[in-house]
């Protein structure tokens, strides 16, 4: 599919997000971009997917132009397989755009028809980190491309102007660290650290799903409002208010019990942690490439 064809509709069909792009090109011009993306949480309604395909390319006025698909919805506990959650978001794709000219893109670097994706889920499955690297291998032929998430973290090596990345599926990166399970938003605070310091002491964290790390970074200050995109573990609005209660569950306590210095070293302790867990990956993953 080529890179300037007008019209194209490219999209990231996630399990938490769905996001679309309207790439025009004209002879002589730069590429003209329009984005659109939307909290869509697959696992709790898949057949809403439809309506929403078709809600973002509306929103971007898209014509009868092709579509580039790449998705990671495929992994979510909405489908008991990789291959069915494939098979549903294509499908869904298809009955959005009934008669479109749609390409899938491989982990390999190539588009095919649905037809043929369905034939190889785990080539078309979580395929969008390598469409990110080979995009920037274009103009950086020799770094470490780090892309942090709502949900996780990708740390692919690019030498000589190629993806140089050991992993192809989610399990083989998560082994080589290339595919680091946390990010900014989703990630559950007890997935980061399991102690942090409560006044003097170490206090364990507890394993209730009290909190997320967007809490921490609404706490901090690094996430606005509107970007906690998310439903909160207790229902409550995304603001540092309620962040700061969700984070003084996260060690049994309330804010009757805890003031605003115990909160911010709680949010402290998470950040640092996860920077760590994602320092750590870089490590591993810059030790296979010194150069």
């Amino acid at each position: 599919m080529p890179h300037t064809t007008p019209g194209v509709l490219g999209w990231d069909i996630g399990g938490a997000n769905v996001k679309a792009v309207r790439l025009d090109g004209r002879p002589g011009q730069p590429p003209a971009l329009h984005s659109r993306s939307t909290p869509f949480e697959i696992q709790r309604d898949p057949e809403a997917l439809v309506p929403t395909l078709r809600r973002l390319a509306a929103a971007l006025e898209a014509g009868g132009g092709p579509h580039a698909v790449t998705m990671t919805a495929e992994l979510s506990q909405a489908f008991r397989t990789k291959r069915e959650g494939v098979g549903a978001v294509l499908d869904a794709v298809e009955a959005a755009f009934p008669g479109a000219d749609v390409g899938v893109y491989t982990v390999g670097g190539r588009f095919v028809t649905p037809a043929v994706a369905r034939s190889i889920p785990l080539e078309v499955a979580a395929s969008n980190w390598a469409a990110t690297a080979r995009l920037v291998a274009r103009f950086v032929p020799d770094c470490l491309l780090i892309d942090i998430g709502t949900t996780s973290t990708d740390i692919i090596p690019i030498a000589g102007g190629e993806m140089a990345a050991q992993g192809r599926t989610d399990p083989e990166r998560l082994a080589s660290g290339e595919l680091v399970y946390t990010g900014a938003l989703r990630t559950p605070c007890e997935a980061v650290a399991s102690e942090v310091s409560v006044g003097r002491a170490r206090c364990a964290v507890s394993a209730e799903g009290f909190a997320l790390m967007g809490d921490v970074y609404l706490w901090t200050g690094r996430l606005s409002p509107e970007d906690y995109t998310v439903r909160a573990p207790d229902g409550r609005p995304g603001t540092r208010e309620f962040a700061g209660e969700r984070l003084a569950r996260v060690v049994c306590a309330d804010r009757e019990m805890l003031d605003d210095e115990a909160i911010g070293r709680i949010a402290d302790a998470l950040s640092e942690a996860q920077t760590g867990t994602v320092v750590a990956a870089i490590g591993r993953v810059r030790a296979r490439h010194p150069g």
